[in-house]
């Protein structure tokens, strides 16, 4: 619209000029014979000029009504945006299954006794795949009290090594172990081993004893298992190994299959069976278990010793 009012204007001032400028020009036309040409020529410079004038101040005024236009012109169109914000979408949580009570899972089968280890009867089996109620603990949190799968009426023992618990584990109530059923009578063989206490070891933060084992027997050992019942605290830690391994420290400085007649090998309860604490000042209870086939399986020897580091 600005535009358009724009261009009448300079368009009548335009013909104004035009106007002006068509004026005739020639000789004044004198008629009569009392018209004085003189004044005749005047008077038609006069209005020429006056029509001039007359063109120069309409062209102001259109020049002025102009600048103002421009001035306070307010533009016709509007930009309006076109783009929509895309909205910012909010993750939804993941939330992660806590069960209402601790249950029990293993990576390997894994047998379930009357009492932390295997001078205990065995009551039954936790599989691969399974999953058990949790009911209690020891007090080093080794191994777990929980409801056997094929029966819950049972509870046992599970050893913990290949176990994985979920749930919350800090209100479980911690048992004592149970006393160790009496040992079935093992055939006389004659003098077979001899052990004796040589010390205590330390891979901080672990502690093991070491002893060493005499075969004076005619068997070759090939596995062991040595539980050790810290009569202080009634904590029991169980070695099971189908070969004979010493440490010094953290060093593993023997490591052979078996024991055969006349030798003899020194011995270090880890792998697991280690203390996580100092044993110094406690009273344990050391029964060794040799048996001629790997597994614990065969012929099999057992020997108590005290053991007061």
């Amino acid at each position: 619209m600005f535009w358009k009012k724009f261009i009448t204007i300079i368009t009548s001032v335009f013909l104004i000029l035009v106007s002006a400028c068509t004026l005739p020009w020639g000789p004044a036309v004198v008629s009569g014979t009392n018209q004085d040409a003189t004044a005749a020529i005047q008077t038609q410079v006069a209005q020429i000029v006056a029509s001039t004038e007359a063109a120069q101040t309409a062209l102001a005024n259109a020049v002025a009504s102009t600048l103002v236009a421009m001035a306070t012109n307010t533009p016709e169109f509007t930009l309006t945006p076109s783009l929509t914000p895309t909205p910012t979408f909010t993750p939804t949580p993941t939330f992660t299954f806590t069960p209402n009570v601790p249950l029990v899972s293993v990576s390997s089968n894994t047998y379930c006794r009357s009492g932390p280890g295997e001078p205990y009867d065995l009551l039954g089996i936790l599989n691969v795949g399974e999953t058990a109620e949790v009911i209690g603990r020891n007090a080093v949190g080794d191994t777990w009290i929980i409801k056997l799968p094929s029966n819950p009426a049972i509870t046992c023992w599970l050893w913990g090594y290949y176990a994985t618990v979920v749930g919350n584990t800090s209100g479980l109530t911690v048992y004592t172990p149970p006393p160790t059923p009496t040992p079935v009578a093992t055939p006389t063989l004659g003098p077979n081993f001899a052990v004796v206490y040589t010390g205590t070891v330390t891979c901080a933060p672990q502690y093991a004893f070491r002893f060493n084992i005499t075969n004076n027997g005619s068997i070759s050992w090939q596995s062991i298992r040595l539980t050790i019942t810290d009569n202080t605290t009634a904590a029991v830690f169980i070695h099971t190994l189908d070969r004979f391994r010493s440490y010094n420290g953290c060093i593993l400085e023997l490591d052979q299959l078996d024991l055969t007649p006349g030798e003899t090998g020194p011995v270090t309860n880890i792998n697991p069976g280690q203390f996580g604490y100092n044993p110094a000042g406690h009273s344990f209870t050391a029964v060794f278990r040799l048996c001629s086939e790997n597994g614990l399986a065969g012929t099999c020897v057992e020997k108590t010793l005290s053991v007061n580091p």
